[in-house]
């Protein structure tokens, strides 16, 4: 007879481990998705939304290193400047 309690409470805890799962499958698991999707919204709005300082139409390029000028000020003044190439041709060709 106390082998039949034992079975008897061995499937018990089966069954309430059973439906344990089969309720947590159902309402915690979908809860978890929803709440980890959620997250994951809004962190992907809040990275495509534009710094509230910029009006509409600037561009504004973050570039690393670009924090610290690039020629030590005491040296002199630096002059950013384009070459333009001529076209030596004769006016009357």
């Amino acid at each position: 007879m106390h082998y039949m309690e034992e079975f008897l409470l061995f499937v018990f805890w089966v069954i309430l481990i059973f439906y344990l799962f089969k309720l947590f499958f159902r309402y915690g698991l979908p809860w978890l998705l929803g709440r980890y999707i959620k997250k994951m919204q809004q962190k992907m709005h809040d990275q495509q939304q534009p710094d509230q300082k910029t009006k509409e139409g600037e561009i504004k390029v973050k570039m690393p290193g670009q924090d610290h000028p690039r020629v030590d000020p005491n040296i002199g003044e630096y002059v950013d400047f384009e070459e333009i190439k001529e076209n030596n041709k004769p006016e009357n060709e």
